[in-house]
This record gives C-alpha cells, structure tokens and sequence, in this order.
C-alpha cells in the first residue's frame, strides 16, 4: 500500500488497489506459490491496476504527509522530504523510482509490473536520480542513498 501511495495513489485509492490486487492474486494463488516470486506478482498486479488510474483525471492529493513524532524528528523530516520530491515527478518516473527504489525491483521487474520498456525504466530511473537530487539539494534534504 505504501508503494502505491508513493507512487501517487491516495490513501484510499491504494488501499483499493492493494486489495484488488490480492484478491486478484488469490484467484491464481495455486499458480502463483510455486512461483519464483509470489510477491511481486501482487506488486505487478497493483501497479498494472495503478497504471491504469493514470488515465483517468486525478482530483486527490497524491500522499498524505505522516504526522512527525517528537523522538524521530529529523527521520521524519528526511521522509517528508523524500516524499514531496517523489511527488513533484510526473507519474511513471515516480512509479519507476518507487518500484525499484523503495520495493527494491530490478528495472526488468519494474518493466514488467508497469507494462513498459526495462529501457524506458532505466531512462525514467535515470531522470528521477537527476530530479530527486535536484529537488532534495534544494530543500535542504538528504539525497537518497544508494543512488
């Protein structure tokens, strides 16, 4: 749910998009089990179901901001961050940088769970580097490590 919220589903609408995605990967558990990676055929069901949000015209603000807790507060103020920057990019370099970045998702997986080019996601993976590094320099953040 927290992928799908960073990658600009709303609270509710990535809570709908995780359960469809489970419930449509339950239809075909006794298949997907006895596959190499069961939970990334969930992501790549949620993330196709994402993709097709996409289409429609969004109204809803994209993540709700987590409320930052005394005793973590420079955590917090790192996440908050990282999240304004990830939400200030268009929509499938986000998915692409949340999909590979925060899930942990080869750009090959990424490709598949978004229905695009694995050279499309190492371009788009590229640009949200660039981006990311932009916008958290500007901010006063951290970059993201390990990028």
């Amino acid at each position: 749910m927290r992928a799908l919220e960073l990658s600009g589903a709303d609270r509710a609408s990535a809570e709908e998009l995780a359960q469809e995605a489970f419930a449509r990967t339950l239809v075909h558990w006794a298949r997907v089990r006895t596959g190499a990676n069961p939970a990334g055929y969930v992501f790549t069901t949620a993330f196709r179901l994402l993709r097709r949000t996409w289409r429609r015209p969004r109204t809803a603000v994209l993540v709700d901001e987590p409320a930052a807790s005394a005793d973590v507060a420079g955590e917090a103020v790192t996440v908050v961050a990282v999240e304004r920057a990830l939400r200030a990019l268009p929509a499938r370099r986000r998915a692409c940088a949340v999909l590979c970045f925060v899930v942990g998702l080869s750009p090959k997986e990424a490709a598949r769970a978004l229905g695009i080019a694995e050279g499309t996601v190492r371009k788009q993976l590229e640009l949200a580097r660039d981006g990311l590094r932009g916008s958290l320099d500007e901010g006063g953040g951290s970059g993201p490590q390990g990028s």
